[in-house]
């Protein structure tokens, strides 16, 4: 009797697992997960003609090549179709395309630029210019979109992954679809279509900016700063010299030029403001400006992946003219010790060191709910079965997409061409596979046993010379 209690016992436990796994893919704020949605059956139809499970996208450059390396601006007008048909039927470059625009493309990154594999920018238009907004592969309609081409990231999956599991833990993350790229006729590999980060339903919903308004919503990035001046902020932390010299703000929405530049004072003020709270050390007034839940997040996410250009580069906020400053995540090519610049241990903590969380992290209210947030996600979203099953379930829709990229792109997996540092070499897909599993369970357990350690950063010994 007693061993046929055990029994029923674990078998609970065991369906309870199971079953947690399960409810994870109801999703709160209804994000599409691509692989989770998907109606096709994942194979290659065997037939001469090319074919995919997944979206196939078609760009025609009339004979020019694609601008942009340079950084200079420069773009050119494409023909782009992506064929995208519904229920359990392949794609066919023969099929009516879903969608048929002109484009103004160039390529779009920073490092990425230099990468034999591109990254491009694609904004519709009409016949007369003017912006096209269409919806793509299920995605909420716009303009602009991005095209990223994983190239250092050869599991494929990075941005795809973190972009969706983010937008459960944050509200929203741009929305990400896999799909397979022609240029002029050329295969071009296995690429993820994504939102770009801007204003907009189903990206980050704030209120448009009114013309004859100086207060207004906006997006801002911090980077290397834009080429147009009107775009850059002389912010309290920019001009106090508290952010790297290399670093700045500049504003991506709304649009800003030499006709409106009382909305780039006012949101330089904005974001100042919020700035001086924080510097005050007066830790009740800086909430005033910002979620902290968000910024709770979005350190947990990147501390958690490991994914150090955040806070640093590429890094995105946005203010609701209603609301308060939010992050919205974006670029986890290098995430989960996948730089090329230097081996990343799991043992350690690094967001303390970025501009604004050197100061939240003196609070001991802000540390205390990362440490409270970070055990709630470790029940869910940062799950370590979780994470690991999302891995293979996204693989396996992937499918045979993945070995038509390495046609193209396996002799990345070559030592001399291979990015990574030597201590990490990567010889094949399943390898790659490998490193981003050991990547999360070791990080992941690591900060299960000393994510309370952040307290050290908020203690009395650290912060007294600054209170008193």
């Amino acid at each position: 009797m007693k061993n046929k209690i055990i029994c029923i016992i674990t078998c609970c436990i065991l369906m309870g697992t199971t079953l947690f796994v399960n409810a994870i893919h109801i999703r709160k704020n209804n994000k599409v997960h691509q692989h989770l949605s998907n109606t096709k059956e994942v194979k290659t139809e065997d037939t001469n003609e090319f074919n995919s499970h997944l979206p196939i996208v078609t760009i025609d450059t009339h004979g020019l090549k694609i601008p942009g390396e340079s950084r200079d601006g420069s773009t050119i007008k494409t023909d782009v179709k992506i064929y995208d048909t519904k229920g359990n039927r392949n794609n066919y470059l023969t099929d009516i395309p879903a969608l048929e625009t002109s484009s103004i493309t160039r390529i779009r990154g920073a490092s990425s630029r230099r990468f034999d594999k591109k990254n491009y920018l694609l904004r519709f238009i009409n016949e007369n210019e003017t912006k096209n907004y269409q919806s793509v592969m299920g995605m909420g309609e716009h303009y602009e979109w991005v095209l990223h081409g994983p190239f250092l990231d050869k599991t494929l999956i990075r941005n795809y992954m973190w972009y969706n599991i983010g937008a459960e833990i944050m509200g929203y993350a741009p929305n990400v679809r896999f799909c397979e790229l022609f240029i002029n006729q050329e295969y071009k590999g296995l690429y993820v279509m994504m939102d770009s980060v801007s204003m907009g339903e189903e990206r980050i919903e704030i209120a448009e900016a009114a013309d004859d308004d100086i207060a207004c919503s906006y997006i801002i990035r911090l980077d290397r700063g834009s080429s147009n001046p009107y775009r850059n902020l002389n912010n309290f932390t920019k001009y106090t010299k508290r952010i790297g010299e290399l670093l700045a703000l500049d504003i991506t929405y709304p649009k800003i030029d030499e006709n409106n530049v009382q909305l780039q004072e006012y949101i330089e003020k904005d974001v100042s403001k919020m700035e001086k709270a924080l510097y005050s050390y007066d830790y009740k007034e800086y909430e005033k400006y910002i979620d902290v839940d968000s910024f709770v997040d979005y350190f947990i996410i990147n501390e958690f992946t490991q994914n150090y250009d955040a806070g640093n580069l590429s890094t995105y906020l946005y203010k609701d003219i209603r609301g308060k400053l939010k992050f919205c995540m974006w670029d986890f090519n290098s995430a989960c010790d996948n730089y090329r610049t230097s081996d990343i241990t799991e043992k350690d903590f690094d967001f303390q060191n970025n501009v604004w969380y050197n100061m939240l992290l003196k609070d001991e209210t802000f540390t205390e709910k990362i440490i409270s947030r970070y055990r709630e996600l470790r029940k869910t979203y940062l799950n370590e079965e979780y994470l690991l099953n999302y891995i293979d379930e996204t693989i396996a829709f992937i499918g045979d997409a993945k070995d038509r990229n390495f046609e193209v792109w396996g002799y990345s997996f070559l030592p001399e061409n291979d990015m990574l540092p030597q201590s990490k070499k990567i010889g094949s897909y399943e390898q790659a596979v490998e490193q981003l599993k050991n990547a999360i369970i070791n990080r992941g357990r690591w900060l299960d046993e000393h994510i309370e350690e952040v307290r050290q950063f908020s203690h009395e010994s650290t912060t007294k010379k600054y209170n008193h």
